[in-house]
């Protein structure tokens, strides 16, 4: 259980951590969304600090953006990258899965980083200015979340892969056990948290039924863009929710 959680952290971010990975790599998708509590945790308390020195939110929203691709080895931008390139500049599977696994970035590759960089800005830039940054930990939560559940949910696409190790054998309990976790998480931060699980969950479903009908399944690529996928959109729909929300108690 512990060694999954160990391969958990050190896949999905450049904490450092002590101890042997998971025989299993499955094992480490039940703990996805507490790496997103970890991440989540880590820019919210940075945001709280950088507060302390003035009211500089354009910056300290950059560097929430820059910090995240850091503490993530930017994997996940990465995966925006080819997911865009593959879908939209292939039209049959296997002109998709081979433009993918291309190392060099195109014009769609490169428009998508260029939007869910801005968005995630704009986002980060709202919810720091609004008081409301607490809301990126669960965002996080979420956005884990999803990969867990598209991990189980999906067949993995490719005959291998980075993601292959944690897809090939997951199952119904790995999903179970990282709803879980992620339902005590959100928890805590009310109402709006489990709002946004509950919207990251919609928006898993939409992917993972666009993934399959495009190429069937899922691969490690996919599971990173569906990752910054949910974290863009769910940072712009507090955009338009907070305003309307505003009387609501979100912190704890």
């Amino acid at each position: 259980m512990i060694r999954g959680l160990i391969t958990a952290i050190r896949t999905l971010s450049i904490i450092p951590v002590i101890g042997k990975d998971a025989d299993d790599f499955s094992s480490s998708i039940i703990w996805f969304p507490f790496v997103g509590f970890l991440l989540g945790g880590t820019l919210f308390l940075f945001v709280k600090a950088g507060l302390l020195f003035g009211n500089h939110y354009k910056t300290l929203s950059f560097l929430c953006v820059f910090l995240s691709a850091v503490l993530t080895r930017a994997i996940h931008l990465d995966g925006v990258a080819d997911f865009a390139d593959g879908f939209f500049g292939g039209y049959t599977k296997e002109k998709i899965l081979l433009i993918m696994k291309d190392s060099n970035i195109g014009t769609f590759g490169a428009l998508a980083l260029i939007f869910v960089v801005f968005f995630k800005w704009l986002g980060f830039l709202y919810l720091i200015e609004s008081g409301h940054y607490v809301l990126i930990v669960p965002i996080y939560i979420a956005s884990r979340f999803v990969m867990s559940d598209l991990s189980v949910r999906l067949t993995y696409a490719r005959d291998n892969g980075t993601g292959k190790p944690f897809a090939t054998s997951a199952r119904m309990a790995h999903l179970i056990g990282a709803l879980l976790f992620s339902f005590i998480l959100s928890l805590l931060f009310g109402v709006f948290g489990l709002s946004i699980l509950f919207v990251g969950y919609i928006i898993s479903i939409i992917l993972g039924l666009y993934f399959k009908r495009k190429i069937g399944g899922i691969t490690g690529d996919l599971l990173g863009a569906s990752c910054e996928i949910s974290e863009t959109v769910l940072l712009i729909l507090l955009i338009f929710a907070l305003p309307y929300l505003h009387n609501v108690e979100v912190f704890f």
